[in-house]
C-alpha cells in the first residue's frame, strides 16, 4: 500500500504542476516501497537520488510558473523551496544508516504534502490572472521533469 496518495484537494489548477506533484508522491513511494520490500542498498539510493533530482526540477518549473503569474509571495515561496533542498542535502550527507535515511526521507515528505502543497502551493492558484488559462506552463519548460 503507497504511503503518500494523492488527492485533488493538492491540485492548484496547473496540470503540469499538478502531474509533477503525483509524480513527486509517486518517487516517494518508491523509496518507502523499496525500503520495505528489502530490496538492495543500491536500488534505494537509486529511488533516493531519482526523489531530489526530480524534486529539484519540479522546485524550477514552479518558481518560473510563479514567476509567469506575478505571484507576490514568490521569494518567500523560493526561500522555502531551498529550505527543502537544504534539509534533503543534510539528510543525504548525515544519515548514519540506510534505515535512518530512508525514515528522514519520508518523514520530509510527509511533511511536504501535508504541508507545503496544501499549504504553500495552494496559495499559488488564486494568484493566477482573470481570463489566465490555468494550464499555463512555465516559460521554457517542456513537461517532462525527470
Amino acid at each position: 500500500m503507497s504511503e503518500f496518495i494523492w488527492n485533488a484537494k493538492y491540485s492548484i489548477g496547473n496540470s503540469m504542476i499538478d502531474a509533477e506533484h503525483q509524480r513527486l508522491i509517486e518517487l516517494a513511494n518508491d523509496v518507502a516501497a523499496f525500503s520495505s520490500s528489502g530490496e538492495k542498498l543500491v536500488r534505494i539510493k537509486g529511488a533516493i537520488v531519482a526523489l531530489y533530482d526530480y524534486v529539484k526540477t519540479h522546485f524550477q518549473h514552479e518558481e518560473e510558473y510563479m514567476l509567469q503569474l506575478g505571484y507576490p509571495q514568490y521569494e518567500e515561496h523560493k526561500k522555502l523551496h531551498e529550505g527543502i533542498i537544504a534539509e534533503m542535502n543534510g539528510i543525504m550527507k548525515h544519515s548514519g544508516n540506510l534505515d535512518t535515511l530512508v525514515y528522514k526521507f519520508k518523514r520530509l515528505m510527509n511533511a511536504w504534502v501535508l504541508e507545503h502543497i496544501l499549504t504553500e502551493d495552494s496559495r499559488i492558484a488564486p494568484a493566477k490572472k482573470p481570463g489566465e488559462p490555468a494550464d499555463s506552463p512555465p516559460p521554457g519548460a517542456d513537461n517532462t521533469a525527470t
